[in-house]
């Protein structure tokens, strides 16, 4: 459950003597024999642990472990010095005097407590990668927007342009019309005011035959 390999059985016993060993003025209180003997004697294979190293490995993994015997409420629940949510190390007792491991298939825990600065709890990963996925979502969706905006932007700078193409081309023809009108109008003043003067001198001429 800390390694994935039951192979890994005597570097765990080690490591365990270890801190014991390390820790001797808390677990001397707690051995009859002779500390030092004690130790030695526990680290060779096929020796039996009981609670107290039990309570070590707690503390060195950081997690709790729980011991089971023919029920499914555990017996016996050891603590390391602060609790975690370090999914436990779960062990069967049978016939008083040996222990198995109890895994859970769809939670594994390997690597749990060990202090791998890579390593990620199986939930964790799964939330870990779920943030990852609605991030990606999101900055998609920003990416999208931002280029519907600027779609909108240009196409609202491109009709503006057309518009005010229209506008100047209409206004353009507008001044042409009028100024068309103006000529015009200046022209048939001008014919009219020739016209009228045309005519006042010929009025204003006397007759030959009316001469004295």
């Amino acid at each position: 459950q800390v390694y994935g390999d039951q192979e890994m059985h005597s570097v765990v016993r080690t490591h365990c003597m270890d801190y014991i060993l390390k820790n001797r003025d808390f677990y001397c209180a707690y051995i009859t024999e002779d500390f030092n003997k004690y130790v030695s004697r526990k680290r060779h294979d096929f020796v039996h642990g009981n609670h107290l190293e039990i309570q070590a490995l707690s503390e060195m993994y950081h997690r709790s472990i729980e011991v089971y015997c023919y029920q499914l409420k555990p017996i016996n629940i050891f603590h390391g010095v602060q609790k975690s949510d370090y999914e436990p190390i779960r062990l069967s007792y049978q016939r008083a005097s040996h222990y198995n491991s109890i895994t859970n298939p769809f939670n594994p825990s390997v690597g749990v407590g060990l202090g791998l600065p890579s390593y990620i709890l199986p939930n964790e990963a799964d939330r870990r990668q779920l943030n990852d996925a609605v991030r990606q979502s999101e900055e998609l969706l920003i990416e999208q927007t931002m280029m519907e905006d600027k779609l909108k932007a240009t196409d609202w700078e491109a009709t503006n342009e057309v518009i005010e193409e229209q506008v100047a081309r209409e206004s353009y023809l507008q001044w042409c019309k009028e100024n068309e009108k103006r000529k015009k109008h200046q022209q048939a003043a001008t014919s009219s005011a020739t016209v009228t003067s045309a005519s006042g001198n010929r009025s204003g001429t006397n007759s030959p035959r009316s001469s004295p």
